[in-house]
């Protein structure tokens, strides 16, 4: 009956001043609303690969090798590294195998009806015991024997349901390359989105040993390094130290470097890639967005609830008076703010189921729908309300429970009283958060255009970057003179791998027992390539028509410095593996990978543009070079139409070199546009929370703007009067924030190799972006008031 009771009151007053309800309830449903965005992005990340169910014990094996300036990382390795690890250590309970063991896609075809056919990425070699080591669905077929005999392949439902539509597709028959023949021995289900691993085919490791681009995988076991991800289960997570350690006995014994580093399977996604938890701090730092802005809505209703404490003294004092108790008078407020809480929850899931799709377009994310019914999602949504209840309850409750009603009822109570210096101290922590926003939101914005419209040394412009496959194979010299002639092309040129691709070989050069070799990355081009791409000459080869002879080399300055050829590098000779190679030419460092890293040592192996090795050497890109203003769409049709003459088994593809460059920075994009669209949610928040204090400030002073108005004040210093305390605020908010997100920008940018020095302008028009929208909140009460007839207000008092 009481707790009725309560309710009925608490919604009444919400129902009375409508005003402050909205506010409180908009705020909190906007913050919580965002919050519970950013959250399940958060918690899904934090899921990945938990699903296992042997999850604890799963490890990935990576190598890490010291160098001589830097530090490289092998994760893939030769087909009896596994197998020589269980026989070593007891304490690997099991292993399994996984290989991409073609540089290139595969295209599939239906052997039942031909027509149906694509090229396909997500295709790997895996042992046989894959599915009782993971936990994958295995939707149809034997989990013991799927993947055991030769040429069979396990495909995803939607794999299933793309070449066999309705049909049963185990049994079935599919044509790989055009070569070999698999039959499909089970189906299963697509791998779910927090799943590291992911696989479309699954080939049996048997088949390799019979399909001639994959037979050296398979065979050759005494090289160091390979193509195979390795996976161990071992039979407690805290052996994993002394597995390591037997694990570079083994590698010592055969005299092969580097050191072994075994990595939870579940850790690993939000480790990053080199385990140096990037991935991990990006985390933090949005998470940290969820919570300020939620902070920050919670601090508007603790603000204005106890900026009303004044309208509901005399409620508290009689109470008290009656007899009410100090614990149930906190009650009251208690469930009034549990009221609050959970009209604006409900307020929030709706804008949250309204606006997810959005958001996670947006940031390019994929999230499967059943996720959303996790049991961690759903705890983090019973978190986010109990949180929610107790934080915006808990001070009010305490302020308004504690009035002394002698003097509530006597009315000497002072319209300031009631927690005023905490709402001074709540309103300058939530400006100086949406000031720190913004400069972190500017600093991140101006760091990504850095990374986009710095100079690096490459010709990024109008290039159209067209890959091709071994199998267009002696035909791509006739391909590629055809492009050459159309109009509209400049100059066309070749390279194994795309420049921003992130696939490039690596040679170990020199070294000995004392001094760790040095690492140098090598890319392979045809001699037109250089000049397309706007490569410039440091030291040009003494003469043009040595570039792309055999044993010849060209390096970057990083590398010439590195090795010491400096200062007279023509000439010298490099030892890189098994061959010895001449330098006859040195190029200007130029960025071929992301400005995270520093300029590498480059080395390119340059080759005659019309060498027989390209198109059947392995894959590659021509690179075509458009004029401006050229007709783009046309010119790719055209182009399209030529490879189709030239390779029709293979599905013609196309990009632009600027969007592979773009695509480096994919992190740092999702950066910015969270940081700049909550970074305005954050203002609006607090600038409806000052509106709301602005509000109630002025309807409290009514009575002395009437009488200085009868006295001659003008609406100027009748306004001035009424913001002047909130424009204090806001100034020493501003100074607060400046240093903190100084430091934390400080602390961001240093993970860049390359990148911006912070500005004082940045902290200026933070100023000026915070104090234009408190004067804009404050403007539309103060404004109110001062043009008000002081007649009215002097009646009513």
């Amino acid at each position: 009956m009481l707790l009725s009771n309560y309710i009925k009151l608490a919604w009444r007053n919400i129902c009375k001043r409508k005003l402050y309800s909205i506010i409180n309830i908009g705020g909190l449903a906007a913050g919580l609303c965002v919050c519970m965005l950013i959250m399940l992005y958060v918690v899904h990340e934090l899921s990945y690969d938990r699903f296992h169910k042997d999850s604890s014990r799963i490890f990935s094996l990576v190598q890490r090798m010291k160098m001589a300036h830097d530090t490289l990382q092998l994760d893939c390795f030769n087909y009896a590294t596994g197998p020589a690890i269980a026989n070593q250590d007891a304490a690997v309970t099991g292993f399994v195998r996984m290989g991409k063991l073609s540089s290139e896609p595969a295209v599939i075809q239906n052997v039942a009806n031909p027509a149906i056919r694509d090229e396909e990425a997500s295709i790997w070699f895996a042992d046989a015991n894959y599915f009782s080591f993971f936990s994958f669905v295995l939707l149809e077929g034997d989990t013991a024997t799927v993947l055991q005999q030769p040429f069979t392949t396990v495909i995803s439902a939607s794999m299933a349901k793309k070449y066999f539509g309705n049909e049963e597709a185990l049994g079935k028959q599919l044509r790989y390359n055009d070569q070999y023949v698999f039959v499909v021995s089970g189906v299963m289900a697509d791998a779910p989105s927090n799943s590291s691993i992911k696989a479309d085919f699954l080939l049996s490791n048997a088949s390799a040993a019979g399909m001639q681009e994959t037979r050296q995988a398979v065979t050759q076991l005494e090289t160091f390094g390979g193509a195979f991800r390795l996976y161990l289960k071992l039979d407690n997570a805290d052996h994993a130290p002394t597995v390591a350690q037997h694990i570079d006995q083994l590698s010592a014994s055969k005299k092969e470097p580097g050191r072994a580093v075994l990595t939870l399977l579940v850790d690993k996604h939000r480790q990053g890639y080199f385990g140096d938890g990037s991935a991990l701090r990006y985390l933090k730092l949005i998470s940290l967005v969820a919570a300020l802005i939620l902070l920050m809505a919670l601090i508007n209703y603790m603000s204005l609830s106890t900026a009303r404490a004044t309208v509901r003294s005399k409620e508290i004092g009689v109470r008290k008076v009656m007899g009410a108790d100090h614990k149930g008078i906190a009650q009251q407020f208690y469930i009034e703010s549990a009221l609050y809480a959970i009209l604006a929850f409900v307020l929030g899931i709706g804008l949250y189921l309204l606006l997810r799709n959005w958001f996670f377009n947006l940031l390019d994310l994929k999230i499967d729908s059943s996720f959303l019914y996790h049991p961690a999602v759903m705890a983090m949504y019973a978190a986010l309300l109990l949180i929610t209840i107790l934080v915006a309850g808990s001070y009010p409750s305490f302020v308004l429970s504690r009035y002394n009603p002698v003097t509530v009822l006597s009315g000497k109570m002072s319209p300031v009283s009631g927690g005023a210096r905490v709402r001074k101290v709540l309103t300058v922590l939530q400006f100086g958060t949406a000031a720190a926003l913004i400069i972190c939101s500017m600093v991140i914005n101006r760091q990504l255009h850095f990374f986009r419209h710095t100079a690096t040394g490459i010709d990024k412009e109008n290039v159209l970057v067209l890959p091709f496959r071994t199998s267009i194979g002696t035909h791509y010299q006739a391909y590629r003179q055809q492009v050459d002639g159309l109009k509209g092309v400049l100059q066309t040129g070749t390279v194994r791998y795309s420049l921003y691709s992130g696939m490039y070989s690596i040679w170990f050069v020199g070294g000995d027992e004392e001094h760790p070799p040095r690492s140098l990355t090598q890319l392979e081009v045809d001699e037109s390539l250089i000049m397309l791409a706007g490569l410039q000459w440091k030291l040009p080869p003494a003469d043009m028509h040595q570039l792309g002879v055999d044993g010849t080399i060209v390096l970057n300055e990083k590398a010439a410095e590195d090795f010491n050829l400096i200062p007279s590098p023509i000439g010298k000779t490099l030892n890189m593996g098994n061959r010895q190679v001449a330098v006859i030419g040195i190029l200007k460092n130029f960025h071929f990978k992301s400005l995270h890293e520093a300029m590498s040592p480059l080395a390119l192996a340059v080759s005659k543009s019309d060498s027989p090795k390209w198109g059947t050497g392995g894959p590659g890109c021509l690179y075509v070079k458009v004029a401006a203003r050229q007709n783009i769409p046309a010119l790719i049709q055209q182009i399209k139409e030529i490879y189709a003459h030239y390779d029709a088994q293979t599905p013609f593809q196309y990009s632009f070199l600027d969007d592979e460059f773009g695509r480096m920075y994919t992190a740092e994009d999702h950066l910015s546009t969270i940081f700049g669209g909550f970074t305005a949610l954050t203002i609006l928040i607090a600038a409806l929370g000052l509106l709301g204090l602005a509000a109630f400030s002025t309807e409290q002073r009514m009575r002395e703007v009437g009488i200085r108005k009868v006295l001659g004040a003008s609406i100027a210093q009748i306004t001035a009067l009424l913001s002047k305390d909130f424009i204090k605020l806001i100034l020493i908010s501003l100074v607060m924030a400046a240093p903190v997100a100084w430091y934390l920008m400080q602390q961001w940018l240093q993970q860049f190799a390359y990148h911006i020095d912070m500005q004082p302008w940045m902290f200026v028009l933070s100023a000026f972006i915070v104090t234009g929208a408190a004067l804009a909140a404050i403007g539309v009460q103060t404004l109110k008031a001062a043009i008000s007839n002081p007649v009215i207000s002097l009646k009513r008092e």
